[in-house]
């Protein structure tokens, strides 16, 4: 459950409590302790430590130490690197943390709803009990980013500066709290909570909301919320949160977060005699690649005759071609921007209100005229070459779906209320996808019977659902605008996989590559505070990453242009 910070990774530095107190020895049991004092020092720098290094440290007489080493050996928990006679713990202490995992039905009820957190946000998430007036640490889900919260396994937090402890007080009685609290308070940073009627203050708010909130409280940059896990007498047994760093977990994003939390730690609650699987996604990190930066890249579209990626800024506006020789051409007398984009058998076709502009490689165009009102949102060709436009109304705060041909859009299929910002196709036509982001809804839509339904649901801390795609297997991907990350769907519209990504908005996914193993992804930079630029500076760039799926070709419209 606990994977350790990849190589090269930038974990932040929220292991604050390194150490734990010593505690006295018991009479009679100094082996004992000598023993568990080898266990910490291995355990602390496995492989790394021989003998020599372990007499200095722990001031044993040679004998001793090496009755106590060879006693342990002989039970499995320490073994030896025969090459370098370094110690490492032994694999029988696998076999009894398993045990000690499998025996809490808290730990194994929440392990589900973390990986589900940890899947949803790309966030770490954790599972946490009071003990001794102190939150421990029992459970961890790493997230999916390299800069992310990494606090180790076991380490005590106090419960006044982390919204774990805050969200356990928040529901005991207040002699409970006054009675933990201890005088005077910790300050652990600039932002820590000192002043007892303060923090009361902030309990009570925590117990309406149902989650409280460390706002850099014990790390700074780093922002957590968390909620408490009840039993069912309304007492908290447990907590669970989710961490990163402020520059992704934003204040309204916490304020997300924590309306998730208390759902999940009541699902938690609710079925606490049953168990959950826990699994681990593999995933591969996306790159940039060429040096275009748009204002607004969109309509990512791999070119499968040419072999390069076509796209867009829309505000630039602009339109790239990425291969052996990457060139742009910019319409520099447009007066509006570039919506969306489809291919065609002459170039790429744009999308602009009120009409369509066929732009050749070389930079040839020529331009039709729509209705004025014409303001398309988003645009894909299927297998059959028909192109399939979201034509958007802001009066009415509609999107019709529909067909598009030279003469401009036919009458639309469908009515979506408010604004569609991707669509994607089946290979067989049978199925199309809108994505919605004001309502974080996909709808599935079925051109041969005009049906339409909610397809998935993405909670608001993943992010929006802006651009989609679909693999070889019919699984959709979406692009999670303001969520750092791609989402890869199930056939039911669940999650089944999230790809974190250097930069928080991805606008438009497609396959390419010469087996379509590539997924490229465009972003946007516009409207990114300065301190997210900071953190993202390849925001607006073209991506691609390797996800262990490939796609499909993306067909080239039967449009004919007219000359």
């Amino acid at each position: 459950m606990a994977a350790t910070t990849a190589p090269g990774g930038d974990a932040l530095e929220d292991n604050w409590s390194l150490e734990s107190p010593k505690k006295p020895a018991l009479a009679g049991t100094a082996v004992l302790q000598k023993a568990f004092d080898l266990l910490d020092h291995i355990g602390e720098e496995p492989g790394r430590l021989d003998s020599t290094d372990l007499a200095r440290r722990t001031g044993m007489p040679r004998a001793t130490l090496y009755r106590i080493l060879a006693a342990l050996q002989a039970r499995g928990l320490v073994r030896t690197d025969p090459g370098k006679q370094t110690y490492s713990l032994g694999f029988h202490l696998i076999e009894l943390a398993q045990n000690v995992w499998s025996s809490s039905d808290l730990v194994s009820v929440a392990a589900g709803e973390l990986r589900r957190l940890r899947d949803m946000t790309g966030e770490t998430s954790y599972l946490a009990v009071m003990h001794e007036g102190k939150m421990r640490s029992l459970g961890r889900f790493d997230g999916a980013h390299p800069h992310r919260s990494a606090a180790a396994l076991g380490i005590t937090k106090p419960i006044h500066c982390t919204s774990q402890g805050k969200a356990m007080l928040s529901h005991l009685s207040p002699a409970q709290v006054t009675a933990l609290l201890a005088q005077p308070l910790q300050k652990f940073t600039d932002k820590t909570i000192t002043d007892i009627p303060q923090l009361l203050a902030q309990l009570d708010i925590a117990r309406a909301r149902g989650f409280a909130i460390d706002d850099e409280e014990i790390v700074e940059g780093t922002r957590c919320a968390g909620a408490a896990i009840l039993n069912g007498l309304g007492q908290p047994i447990g907590a669970i949160s989710v961490a990163g760093p402020t520059f992704r977990i934003t204040p309204n994003r916490a304020e997300q977060l924590g309306y998730e939390l208390a759902a999940a730690t009541q699902r938690i609650s609710q079925e606490l005699n049953r168990t959950s699987a826990v699994a681990a996604n593999v995933i591969s990190p996306a790159t940039a690649i060429g040096t275009a930066q748009a204002f607004r890249g969109a309509s990512a579209l791999w070119h499968d005759a040419r072999g390069a990626v076509v796209w867009i800024d829309q505000l630039g506006p602009t339109v790239h071609w990425y291969d052996a020789t990457p060139t742009a051409v910019t319409l520099d007398t447009l007066d509006r921007r570039i919506d969306c984009a489809f291919l065609d058998r002459e170039g790429v076709v744009l999308l602009t209100r009120g009409g369509a502009i066929l732009v050749q490689r070389d930079g040839g165009q020529r331009q039709i005229h729509f209705d004025a009102q014409f303001q398309a949102r988003a645009v894909r060709t299927d297998a059959q070459g028909r192109v399939w436009v979201a034509n958007y109304n802001p009066e009415r705060n509609l999107s019709f779906i529909g067909l598009l041909t030279p003469e401009g859009p036919a009458e639309p299929v469908w009515e979506v209320g408010e604004e569609v910002a991707g669509l994607a196709v089946s290979r067989d036509g049978k199925a199309l996808y809108a994505s919605v982001p004001a309502r974080n809804t996909i709808y599935l839509m079925s051109p041969e019977d005009g049906r339409k339904r909610v397809f998935s649901r993405l909670p608001e801390a993943t992010g929006a659902p802006m651009g989609l795609t679909l693999d070889e297997s019919d699984r959709l991907w979406v692009g999670a605008y303001d969520g750092w990350s791609v989402v890869r769907l199930d056939e039911d519209g669940e999650f089944e996989r999230v790809v974190p990504l250097p930069v928080p908005t991805p606008t438009s996914l497609t396959f390419g590559g010469p087996d379509l193993s590539t997924l490229y992804i465009t972003s946007a930079r516009s409207g990114l505070s300065s301190e997210t630029l900071r953190n993202a500076p390849q925001s607006g760039r073209l991506l691609a990453l390797h996800p262990s799926a490939k796609g499909v070709a993306e067909p080239v419209a039967a449009f004919a242009f007219p000359s």
